[in-house]
């Protein structure tokens, strides 16, 4: 039974890690103008939020370009319990001098997220030196972020009860103008840029933890025991960009982009705590449960590729379609090391085997359209679709993932030296949960909060721009 708690900490602890990855948590809204046409923008120049698109691009802005803005995104999820099973799963108790079995709670209860909005920020700079044919520029912004936060009493409360990321990647990039270079621009626009990536992360994340082990041998003097588990943790990382940028003048553009993944080795602190019957559990099994205790686990941010295809032929209009990959292949398991373990005051087996997750690749596909009036205003317009990298054999409410649709619309405004952007997006998908996640054992049943998870976003971007 000890070597069970222990166990069940251990899970405690990994089962939230992971889900600070994937199309759930990928932010890919870094910019007004980006936003009003459902990212499609990786063929598109003009902007310097180019920077994160296709870093390639910035040598076609004359000058020193400047841009601050933020993204509020609002998510709204609902959870439909799928109700009880007709053989639903049992544990063991006592109650009236003899040892029973109780029914589990597998999900019975519909609930909400709490609503929490989110704010990331994007800033981007770059200068053209014209007489080099080279162009500089550094952007900063989240491409992995946002989080869920459910009741403490939900259904699915040992699984995850809240999980929240926040990235800040800072780019350095320099670009070359070849066509400029070698003499051919009137024909042929093309471009090259090399970036490099620092990335730091914060984690919090937290859950409940079931002690019910204790309820049978407490002979029903503990009822309904639990902790909670609360962690944090921060990290660094580096990796690098590559871009280009070619364009037929007045006809059509073409954009790629690579980002490499990135390796974040998260150093944090677990704190437990319990509720008065969990302790009476943790003192009845003979558990030595610290207040808390540092840990480590790596986390690989995904390769990320981005393709464009702009058409250019109609006057002050721009059609662009956009094709993104999300390599999470590379994430197969997780593993979490505790500094406890190592220097000898808890239990080894808090260090159990990796965990198993198996995703696989998120892919968008996005299509966009802007139309300049008047010369200083832009009017903007998208739809996108994405696919979800997480199996159905991984699936829980920590990332309530599904397929994505997207559809959104903006408004420019540019003047002699400056400019505003707005942009909109609406985003839903659902999926459904139908697996043992959650599931855990005949001592400790947690809840496995199988159903159907349903989420609107709603995200409104502003930028401002200035150039000189």
């Amino acid at each position: 039974m000890k070597r069970t708690l222990c166990a069940l900490l251990l899970i405690s602890v990994t089962s939230v890690c992971p889900r600070v990855l994937g199309g759930g948590f990928q932010i890919y809204e870094h910019g007004a103008s980006s936003t009003g046409m459902a990212n499609a923008r990786t063929a598109v120049s003009g902007d310097v939020n180019c920077l994160y698109f296709n870093p390639a691009a910035i040598t076609e802005l004359a000058g020193i370009q400047l841009q601050l803005g933020a993204t509020a995104i609002l998510p709204s999820i609902h959870y439909d319990a799928a109700g009880r099973p007709e053989n639903p799963r049992r544990y063991e108790s006592f109650a009236d001098g003899a040892y029973i079995e109780k029914i589990v709670n597998d999900g019975e209860n519909s609930t909400d997220a709490k609503l929490k909005l989110f704010t990331p920020i994007h800033l981007y700079a770059s200068y053209r030196i014209d007489e080099a044919h080279i162009s500089v520029g550094f952007g900063l912004n989240n491409p992995f972020g946002l989080g869920t936060y459910w009741p403490g009493g939900w259904d699915g409360r040992f699984i995850a009860t809240e999980t929240e990321i926040q990235t800040f990647f800072s780019q350095p990039v320099v670009a070359v103008d070849l066509a400029g270079l070698l003499g051919f621009r009137d024909k042929l626009k093309l471009s090259l840029a090399v970036g490099y990536d620092f990335v730091y992360g914060t984690a919090r994340l937290g859950r409940q933890t079931d002690l019910r082990a204790a309820d049978a041998p407490s002979l029903g003097t503990i009822s309904d025991p639990e902790g909670s588990l609360r962690m944090t943790g921060s990290a660094y990382g580096h990796g690098f960009n590559l871009a280009l940028y070619a364009e037929i003048p007045g006809l059509v553009s073409f954009g790629a982009s690579v980002r490499s993944g990135v390796g974040l080795d998260f150093s944090g602190t677990a704190r437990f705590s319990f509720n008065a019957a969990g302790l009476a559990a943790v003192n009845l099994l003979g558990m030595a449960v610290p207040d808390e205790t540092t840990g480590h686990v790596t986390i690989n941010l995904p390769w990320n590729m981005n393709f464009g295809l702009a058409f250019l032929g109609i006057d002050n209009l721009v059609i662009a379609a956009d094709v993104y990959l999300a390599l999470f292949s590379s994430y197969d398991k997780l593993s979490m090391t505790f500094d406890c373990v190592a220097d000898g005051s808890c239990s080894d087996s808090l260090n159990a085997d990796p965990i198993v997750k198996d995703w696989g690749e998120s892919i968008q596909f996005s299509l966009g359209a802007q139309y300049t009036l008047l010369d200083s205003w832009t009017v903007r317009a998208g739809w996108g679709m994405v696919t979800s990298p997480v199996p159905d054999s991984s699936y829980d409410p920590s990332l309530p993932d599904g397929f994505r649709n997207l559809i959104s619309a903006g408004l420019g405004y540019r003047g002699g030296s400056w400019g505003a952007d707005i942009g909109y997006m609406l985003a839903f998908w659902e999926g459904s949960k139908n697996n043992d996640v959650g599931g855990g054992d005949f001592l400790n049943p947690e809840g496995k909060a199988n159903g159907n998870y349903k989420t609107v976003s709603h995200q409104l971007a502003l930028s401002i721009s200035s150039w000189f």
